[in-house]
């Protein structure tokens, strides 16, 4: 076991107030968890407070007449915004219907009389759809591996073929090179692809083993969503209500126009006559109001993975806890109250702060990434620029990556945010655990599986929607047998876009789970090698694979070396050499 003194309470960022992991034999606080990183939970709130108290002001100072206003009619009638006029009454601008006029080429009213139990059921099916992905997961993760690694040869060879066939023979042979040039990278990591696999296999028995993680995980985001975005979402409508019609700065007539016709630029190009002006305080409360809805979308996405990681973490090191309470003749504990719900108990409580703290990382990142993004459109031929954004993109990418393993470890421990990022980065330096794989290859399979089932359920529903719906519709009398014929193409076109993003919906939802779970097996494993022991033979069995520098040794003095690599596993009774959390790497 490790050792647990003071040197380990400065590792952790605690000290003699706060005490750290006190379960005896496993790295999983259960009881010992005191609130952490408070000040950045009333942070959010008071800037959730401020957001939505500017919302209110907003709504109650819109303009009331902003539905009237916002007709396009009114962009295009220059009486209504006269040079320096803020505010402005219109005429409401009839254009009547053209009775001879031909019948629309797709009818959305026919397509809305059956859409509804189309929808309906692509959506259910959806559901049934990753409810089959999960399986396939746990009982053949090799036949999903195989069939993303085949999407990615197949896909540009299919283009280079065609490219070829259409006379386009460069581009083609530029395809066909690429997907050769792949089959040869998944060669080449072949062991990588083999650990990944067994990765996936041992994530869908993670998911088995906490059936409850599925729906909470989805009722968990939907609430969040809909609690902390929808207000928001309803206050920046409410802030953009604040303005008036006001005459368009582009135009180059000087307000002399009196027709839309003569409302033009400089360049002589028909520009509207009239725009929305809104007050001068809305850019900036927008701005605030943009900040707080991806804060909160962040901390939603944070608390689920908390979650996630602490119900798998629970899993991980309970046959350990097992053996230590038989072997202390209490027998087998009783099944107390749900993983699930524990580790969301510890997620709305005590590290309700850290995940407010992770998730304004997240998004002080994705501000950074904007702003990188609008500077590179400004800037697309400097390469000084470009060079200083592709290291930043990269620090950025690292920041994110440090940043859900730390979440996987305040789960875990109970620790503060930053303290957690801390230790988790020494735990993998001493370790030298390659995370690449870990990183890169499950993400890039179950995004391209879920595109693969996506895809497949979208083709069924569109056949079975045409041959027992669409086709046998009555268009209305008078409409050419190929308006027809479109129309029914055209619906069953629609119903299959439906199904493939609800579809793609629910399976993101379930892939981005596994991958959680796989990231908080990744992190446990890690503690267990760092401590000398072996919580989950049957979780070691894989990870233990994981490319390291060699076996961890300690020194006479103290200190840490690397030996030779291992060839093989250890037998699950041999230990790893114990030792101290020494952050030193």
């Amino acid at each position: 076991m490790g050792r647990f003194d003071e040197s380990t309470a400065r590792d952790y960022g605690g000290g003699p107030e706060v005490p750290l992991i006190s379960s005896a034999g496993s790295f999983f606080e259960l009881r010992n968890r005191p609130r952490r990183d408070v000040s950045w939970l009333i942070a959010y709130l008071v800037f959730l407070a401020a957001s939505i108290a500017g919302g209110i002001f907003a709504f109650i100072h819109r303009n009331t007449r902003y539905g009237e206003l916002a007709s396009p009619d009114t962009w295009t009638d220059p009486k209504l915004c006269p040079v320096g006029s803020n505010h402005a009454t219109r005429r409401l601008l009839q254009s009547p219907d053209d009775p001879d006029a031909p019948p629309p080429s797709f009818d959305i009213g026919l397509f809305a009389k059956a859409a509804g139990a189309w929808i309906g059921a692509s959506v259910g099916g959806s559901v049934l759809v990753g409810l089959l992905f999960v399986w396939l997961v746990r009982v053949s993760p090799a036949g999903l591996v195989g069939a993303a690694l085949g999407l990615q040869v197949a896909v540009p060879a299919a283009m280079g073929a065609v490219s070829i066939a259409q006379g386009a023979t460069v581009p083609g042979l530029v395809l066909l090179g690429f997907a050769g040039l792949t089959i040869i990278l998944f060669l080449l990591w072949r062991p990588q692809v083999e650990l990944v696999t067994r990765l996936l296999g041992l994530a869908g028995r993670g998911l088995s083993a906490n059936p409850g993680l599925v729906p909470m995980a989805l009722f968990l985001q939907v609430f969040l969503l809909a609690l902390l975005e929808l207000p928001l979402l309803l206050a920046s409508v409410a802030a953009y209500m604040n303005g008036s019609v006001a005459y368009n700065s582009q135009r180059a007539d000087g307000g002399a126009a009196t027709t839309p016709e003569q409302c033009v630029d400089a360049d002589g190009d028909q520009v509207l006559c009239c725009t929305w002006q809104v007050e001068p305080w809305v850019p900036g409360y927008l701005g605030l109001v943009g900040v707080a809805m991806t804060w909160s979308m962040f901390l939603a996405f944070q608390v689920k993975m908390f979650t996630v990681a602490g119900a798998t973490a629970m899993w991980y090191f309970e046959p350990r806890q097992q053996q230590q309470q038989e072997a202390a003749g209490g027998g087998r504990g009783r099944a107390g109250r749900s993983r699930t719900l524990t580790c969301l108990g510890f997620a709305a409580g005590s590290s309700l702060g850290s995940l407010c703290c992770g998730s304004a990382v997240l998004t002080a990142v994705a501000m950074i990434r904007q702003a990188m993004q609008k500077a590179r459109q400004e800037r697309d031929r400097n390469l000084l620029f470009a060079c200083a954004a592709a290291c930043l993109g990269l620090l950025l990418s690292l920041v994110e990556y440090v940043t859900r393993f730390a979440t996987v470890r305040a789960a875990i421990t109970g620790e503060a945010f930053f303290a957690a990022g801390r230790n988790v980065v020494a735990l993998l330096s001493r370790n030298a655990m390659d995370a690449f794989g870990v990183w890169w290859l499950p993400p890039m399979i179950l995004q391209s599986c879920s595109f693969i089932v996506s895809l497949c359920w979208a083709v069924a529903v569109a056949w079975i929607s045409y041959a027992t719906t669409w086709s046998h519709q009555q268009p209305a009398p008078g409409t050419p047998a190929a308006a027809a014929g479109n129309q029914a193409a055209a619906s069953a076109a629609l119903t299959a876009v439906f199904a493939f993003l609800a579809a793609w919906a629910v399976l993101g939802f379930l892939a981005s789970l596994l991958l959680n779970i796989i990231d908080s097996l990744f992190v446990c494993f890690a503690l267990d090698r760092d401590a000398g022991q072996v919580s989950s033979v049957e979780v070691h069995a894989v990870l233990v694979k994981l490319p390291t520098v060699g076996a961890v040794v300690q020194q006479p003095d103290g200190g840490i070396a690397y030996g030779a690599a291992a060839a093989t596993a250890p037998p699950p009774e041999q230990h790893y050499p114990p030792r101290g959390y020494d952050t030193r790497v």
